[in-house]
């Protein structure tokens, strides 16, 4: 029986860490990828062709021994690196951002979903195509996927029309979810939402709390869509919802598309902030601050943040005292559990009960009665 797994070569043109190179790794075969090698270029990335001329050269001889079929970079690329890379490799060239949204694609469940993966697509693809149409107009050849002017220009005022229809399509669910999160709080429900770091635990963290069965396969991405249900938290009922996972360096482009999934989290009463925290120091402290950033760009303050460490069954007592001095030196207060065995799960649900009950003194809720249970 053959391997019907698609091959790629990865390309890494900076001086990254390798924890970074092995995230990379793990998306790439987290996207159906068998990875065949990874070709790092210890300096900045060319303007013309993503690696130096010397180091290209060596890929386009790897290219045609391994035969691969794409060659994904580290880097987002622009419309003339992409470009350029395609006409000297002949083979599919892709970014780290398309890998992503790749991973999206196959696992995305709802309309909202996809039509956010679409806009993204879309708005990725539109400088690419200018170049495209440039390139046609000066009668120059524009690469493996290239075709005449006219079809173009043509699928260009097409891609425009189609953007402009999805936003109108986003924008009204949008309007809904927000409706929704205002008849939750008239009902009397306060929100909570589980966040982090892909991979983290954040999925099998819900399905304990929420006794449901969610989909966990410990790759990258696995949640794309939002999961709501009640969950009581020692007597008190909260609305919890499973995000998508935070990863380092995602473009700002990723975030504004998936404004609605990142909205669960802005209109949270609390965030649950999931660390791994059987990472090694330098990986926990990479994701731990990646988040903060993220936190940061949302403009989410440090209180309705609650730290929750999880894999801790897998830690020793004197590794992770390091670990939580990193998380005291940015958070006042944190949780120590395992998804996975079901440790310090009570101790969880005591501590955001404690940090929801204010909100029934300091909020006026449609019903309290709803609030809490005996």
């Amino acid at each position: 029986m053959s391997n019907s797994k698609a091959k790629a070569l990865l390309l890494i043109a900076d001086d990254v860490g390798e924890n970074r190179i092995k995230e990379f790794q793990l998306l790439s075969e987290a996207g159906g990828y068998e990875v065949l090698d990874t070709i790092i270029q210890r300096r900045r990335p060319d303007t013309r062709y993503y690696l130096g001329i010397g180091k290209l050269g060596e890929v386009e001889s790897l290219v045609k021994s391994l035969r691969p079929d794409a060659v994904i970079t580290y880097h987002q690329l622009n419309p003339i690196q992409y470009v350029n890379l395609e006409r000297r490799l002949r083979v599919r060239v892709m970014d780290r951002i398309l890998l992503i949204l790749e991973i999206f694609e196959k696992r995305a469940g709802s309309k909202e979903a996809k039509l956010q993966i679409e806009l993204t697509r879309l708005r990725l693809e539109i400088p690419r195509v200018r170049e495209f149409i440039r390139l046609a107009k000066m009668g120059e050849q524009i690469g493996f996927y290239g075709g005449g002017e006219y079809a173009i220009e043509a699928y260009y005022r097409y891609m425009m029309r189609r953007i402009a229809h999805i936003r109108r399509e986003l924008n009204a669910i949008r309007r809904r979810r927000e409706m929704l999160v205002v008849r939750r709080r008239d009902y009397g429900l306060p929100q909570v939402a589980l966040t982090g770091y892909t991979s983290a635990g954040k999925t099998t963290l819900f399905n304990r709390l929420a006794k449901e069965s969610k989909y966990v396969d410990g790759k990258p991405f696995a949640t794309l869509d939002t999961y709501s249900r009640l969950v009581n938290f020692n007597g008190l009922n909260a609305i919890l919802t499973d995000t998508i996972g935070f990863i380092d360096d995602l473009p700002p482009l990723l975030i504004e598309s998936f404004y609605a999934t990142i909205a669960e989290v802005l209109n949270a009463d609390l965030i649950l902030f999931m660390v791994d925290v059987s990472d090694d120091y330098q990986e926990f402290s990479r994701k731990f601050m990646s988040s903060i950033k993220i936190f940061d760009d949302l403009g989410i303050p440090r209180t309705r943040v609650l730290p929750v460490l999880n894999k801790v069954d897998l830690m020793d007592s004197v590794s992770i005292n390091d670990k939580i001095s990193l998380v005291k030196s940015e958070f006042g207060d944190y949780v120590l559990i395992s998804a996975k065995t079901g440790v310090g799960i009570d101790d969880l649900r005591d501590t955001v009960r404690s940090r929801l009950e204010p909100l029934m003194v300091g909020r006026r809720y449609g019903n309290s009665k709803n609030f809490l249970t005996q």
